[in-house]
């Protein structure tokens, strides 16, 4: 069942495992924080860490902090709540992502990808190919099943 807000939706697809996530508008800070805190829960009860996050809607027009934020806190605290690494692949049009790009936040430090694995895309074809790949990585679903 998915789970939704005004703006933003999450569902949990069985097979293969996955979480989707859909901006319906331009988020500010508070909903971009509640928006996550919506796929945590979406993922919690089924140990899902693979995240498709479609963010087309979104504009990259938010301060650093909220970045800060999310690598900071919320992802540790999402890797430890599903106990495995996050495979999060992020969806966006091309012109957000040049602007996260030349703010640096599209680039995961090395203390991001001990956290989590990202993928930035504009096409969702690419996007589910990557987590596909993902999966039969070292951290893989299959060990889950």
């Amino acid at each position: 069942m998915p789970l939704s807000l005004a703006y933003y939706t999450a569902h949990y697809q069985a097979s293969p495992p996955l979480i989707r996530g859909q901006v319906l508008r331009p988020l500010s800070v508070t909903e971009f924080t509640e928006a996550c805190e919506l796929l945590l829960a979406t993922a919690r009860p089924h140990g899902c860490p693979y995240w498709l996050l479609d963010g087309r809607a979104d504009s990259a027009d938010r301060p650093g902090d909220v970045y800060e934020w999310l690598v900071e806190e919320f992802l540790p605290r999402a890797r430890k709540v599903l106990g495995h690494m996050l495979c999060v692949a992020f969806m966006a049009e091309p012109d957000f992502w040049a602007a996260l790009q030349a703010r640096s936040f599209a680039q995961p430090a090395p203390k991001v990808t001990a956290t989590f694995r990202a993928g930035w895309f504009t096409d969702e074809t690419a996007a589910l190919a990557w987590l596909d790949q993902q999966r039969r990585g070292p951290e893989g679903l299959h060990e889950l099943a």
